[in-house]
């Protein structure tokens, strides 16, 4: 245990033996005149209201000084012990803040009547070190006090800036204490002084457990003590509450475990370790007595002492903590406490670290009185042991907590970031720490709905440290908290939600890594977070019957409603590996077809209600990926539309109808938007009319239609409409693909060359994850098969999706040939990856910039090992399937 001794037995020869290893206490004995702490303290309380300011702040800051060089003197004799030191030190912040507070108001010419300022933490408590900012409140009761001029607010934050301009300011002086003001009700959007009603209301509704910690050793320190103590006696209803519910004792008991009490032996043996808020410090102590005064102090009066010593020594009274452990921690307690001191001596900074440098330390242990460095180290190290060991013991009921609880101190109260906290997240992966302290310490003061109840801010406090651990896991926590973010902020009331995360942690780990590695899902959730209820419920989407009498807009609203939970559902079991990769493109393309369907179902009813009777038949027709059943998340949709009418005119209805199907397909509604759609390979392209006959599609096909339009003509398939006209517009296509390769002499493979070539000049590939447009990718393959096909010269020979097509090919032919068994393994690889990765990151993605969550997630669609071997094999396929596609495309080698 560590053993501070006195240098010397007077208070003159032990500041003499201290000066060489104290830099701050040299300057002050050398500038300042020596004056007892009563004289130094005359000086601050005979202060008259009526000193102007620069005069007040010159006689403060020489008093400070003064003090400081009395107390360092008693305090390396010994004549003071710890306790009295701090007891001292509060005495003259207590004079100062109330000198301050009456020069503030006299050069106004106020007086104190309804303001007042409270103490608060070390202050509060007569718990000062050398160095301590002093935390404090100001309130005014707006109906007494007298605001002169101007209103009472306004005043009382001018007085107040005054006050900490008296107290805080560096002079050629010093200062007398840093003033922090934060501990008053939601600083980020308070003044420096609140209104007693305003203070009131926010601690009744949304004061959290941490505060209340703040106001155990709340003390009225200057102002109208009448006032002051109104209030205090309305603040202990908030303070002592007799009854906890099961909610607010776990959030305690939840902020008690975020300080990390399983840090190991690095974190112990630091031989530079933070003496207060490391493992084993001051703050486990004085946080291990708060906990159980919160929990137990609303029945039990006599433990509700508002100093760290004072507290223990009633729990040791009332049974609650053993005799030889409050003894211990009190012996620790102050011991860390005087160490405290002797390193604030040194410099004058507000720092509770022991130095690392080994000369440094040693100035340390020789203002505790010891004569070896080694001795100090390990007298120090066995003191933290003894606190970490009391305080593990003092929780062990508990129980064994998630090992998500073990990870660092995870601890978002008070204003300041906790540097342990900064390392946690650090360890953890995040690149800016601060940032996410500074938004979790915002939901904790119920600045989002969610956090807007008490139990929503202990639900809170329970899940944070599995969500954290969470996050780091995912390889992409700064993404995955940016993301939990805009969906914590969407939910309208976080108990149901949060209750949900905490029963079910596995349901939190899964909401985590969908945010962090698939933003098109992370969007979706933050719109509609009630989608979580559908992952733990595992009912399927019931999809909106619309009827005569829904008009269109509802039709479109409900519909978007309905896809977008399937569109979340599927990205979900595909990211999660419930359904497989090589699946999805099935899932995808089904609720694309329902949705044309649907919205063509509701395109019709509306252009009949404004325009009249359908003057034929006509249906909606799937190319590219949706016309293969290819889709992949995001996928745009390739439709064309024709009708065949007798009459001319009904070139104008069908035209409105293929509009208002548009318009259902692609309009963002309050419900969002369904796909983007491109009708490009429609007959005539962007020039052609959006519905096209039968007869001129036929026409267009036999006469006009180029080789390439023939190559995406494979695959037209019927979606939507007239089941007949579907049948007659396929015979129509295939017929003409055919007739195509009747009259072919060598024209179809030049065109198919050029075209590829073209392509590689004009969307040259991006790389080994370039899964579509580099070579060896998903377009040599179409382009492989789509040639097939044309040259086949047979509607028998004609299949939509590429995957049939790499079978019926080699099906349809004499000779094997072993190309297409290549060309199949290749496309189910490269297609399994793409679903993944346009899921989560979209079409360009490089290997440097790909999260290890989103490794993992890769590697299970396609069964590798590590992605070192994915990768690997993905270079091998394109390798394979580019050489194939040079030969039976007659391509010229490319670079």
């Amino acid at each position: 245990m560590l053993n501070i001794r006195p240098l010397a037995a007077t208070p003159e020869a032990a500041l003499a033996t201290a000066l060489p290893n104290a830099p701050y206490l040299r300057r002050l004995s050398e500038r300042t005149e020596a004056r007892s702490f009563e004289a130094a303290l005359a000086d601050v309380t005979g202060l008259p209201a009526d000193t102007p300011i620069e005069d007040a702040m010159r006689v403060l800051r020489k008093a400070k000084a003064a003090v400081h060089l009395s107390l360092a003197a008693d305090d390396l004799s010994g004549q003071r012990d710890v306790m009295q030191v701090t007891a001292a030190l509060t005495e003259l912040a207590t004079a100062a803040v109330q000198a301050a507070l009456r020069v503030a108001l006299g050069s106004r010419g106020l007086t104190d009547t309804g303001i007042f300022i409270f103490a608060l933490g070390k202050m509060g408590a007569f718990e000062l070190n050398y160095s301590s900012d002093i935390d404090i409140a100001a309130f005014y009761e707006a109906d007494s006090f007298d605001g002169g001029d101007r209103t009472p607010g306004e005043t009382a934050q001018r007085v107040m800036k005054d006050v900490v301009r008296l107290l805080d300011e560096t002079t050629a002086d010093g200062y007398v204490f840093r003033t922090d003001l934060r501990l008053r009700p939601d600083p980020s959007s308070t003044p420096l002084a609140v209104s007693t009603h305003m203070a009131d209301l926010y601690y009744e509704s949304v004061g959290q457990n941490w505060e209340r910690m703040v106001w155990i050793k709340a003390r009225a320190a200057a102002g109208d003590s009448a006032a002051a103590a109104r209030f205090i006696q309305r603040m202990s209803h908030y303070v002592w509450r007799r009854n906890l519910d099961y909610w607010a004792i776990d959030d305690i008991q939840a902020i008690k475990r975020m300080i990390n009490t399983k840090i190991g032996a690095k974190g112990l043996e630091n031989p530079a370790p933070d003496i207060k808020l490391g493992p084993g410090g001051i703050r486990e102590i004085e946080f291990f007595v708060q906990t159980q005064q919160l929990i137990l102090g609303g029945r039990n009066p006599a433990l509700r002492d508002n100093s760290t010593l004072g507290a223990m020594a009633a729990l040791r009274d009332a049974g609650i903590v053993t005799g030889g452990t409050a003894e211990a921690l009190s012996v620790a307690y102050k011991a860390l406490r005087n160490v405290e001191h002797r390193i604030q001596m040194r410099h004058d900074e507000q720092t509770h670290t022991i130095p690392a440098d080994a000369a440094e330390r040693e100035g340390v242990a020789a203002l505790c009185g010891y004569a070896s460095l080694a001795e100090f180290d390990r007298d120090l190290l066995q003191t933290r042991q003894l606190v970490q060991e009391a305080y593990d013991g003092l929780f062990a009921h508990e129980g064994q907590q998630d090992d998500a609880n073990d990870i660092g101190n995870l601890v978002f109260t008070g204003v300041d970031d906790d540097p342990e906290t900064v390392r946690t997240l650090d360890g953890l992966g995040f690149t800016d720490p601060s940032r996410a302290i500074g938004t979790i310490r915002n939901w904790h003061r119920g600045n989002v709905p969610a956090t807007r109840t008490v139990r929503g801010r202990e639900l809170l406090t329970a899940i944070l440290p599995r969500m954290l651990t969470a996050m780091g896991e995912t390889g992409e926590p700064d993404e995955a908290f940016r993301w939990f973010s805009r969906f914590f902020s969407g939910l309208s009331s976080g108990v149901q939600t949060l209750s949900m995360l905490l029963a079910k942690p596995d349901l939190l780990d899964d909401l985590v890594a969908t945010l962090a590695l698939a933003p098109r899902l992370a969007e979706i959730l933050s719109r509609r977070p009630d989608l979580l209820e559908a992952l733990v419920s595992g009912d399927a989407p019931v999809p909106p019957r619309a009827d005569a009498a829904t008009n269109f807009d509802a039709a479109l609203d409900d519909w978007r409603r309905y896809h977008r939970e399937q569109s979340f559902l599927i990205g979900h079991r595909l990211l999660h590996g419930l359904i497989n990769a090589s699946d999805a493109a099935v899932h995808w393309s089904r609720l694309a077809d329902e949705t044309i369907r649907q919205m063509a179902s509701a395109a019709e009813a509306e252009t009949v209600r404004r325009y009249g009777e359908v003057p034929g038949t006509w249906g909606v027709f799937a190319m590219g990926k949706l016309g293969g059943s290819e889709l992949t998340a995001g996928s745009d949709l390739d439709i064309i539309v024709i009708y065949d009418a007798p009459s001319l005119e009904a070139q104008s209805w069908f035209t409105r109808v293929t509009q208002r199907l548009i318009t259902a397909l692609t309009a963002p509604t309050a419900e969002g938007a369904l796909y983007e759609v491109d009708m490009r390979l429609r007959p005539s392209g962007r020039g052609g009319p959006v519905a096209v006959s039968l007869s001129a599609f036929e026409r267009y096909q036999n006469d006009e239609a180029w080789t390439w339009e023939h190559m995406a003509l494979t695959r037209l398939r019927f979606v939507a409409g007239d089941a007949g006209l579907g049948a007659s517009v396929l015979t129509v296509a295939k017929a003409a693909i055919a007739a195509r390769a009747e009259k072919d002499s060598g024209q179809i493979a030049q065109d198919v060359s050029d075209m590829r070539m073209r392509l590689y000049k004009e969307k040259p590939g991006k790389g080994l994850w370039d899964l579509k447009t580099e070579q060896g990718g998903l377009i040599d393959i179409e382009f492989i098969v789509q040639e097939a096909m044309l040259l086949a010269g047979k509607p028998e020979c004609i299949w939509p999706n590429v995957a049939d097509a790499l079978k019926g090919i080699p099906a349809s032919t004499a000779e094997p040939d072993p190309d297409y068994g290549v060309l199949e393994e290749a496309l189910t690889y490269l297609q399994a990856l793409q679903q993944v990765q346009r899921l989560a990151i979209g079409s360009d993605m490089e290997a440097d910039e790909i999260p290890d969550g989103l490794k993992d997630r890769l590697c299970r669609a396609v069964g590798a090992e590590d992605f070192a071997s994915l990768e690997a094999r993905l270079a091998d396929l394109k390798a394979k399937v580019h050489e194939i596609a040079v030969r039976k495309l007659h391509l010229v080698a490319t670079d």
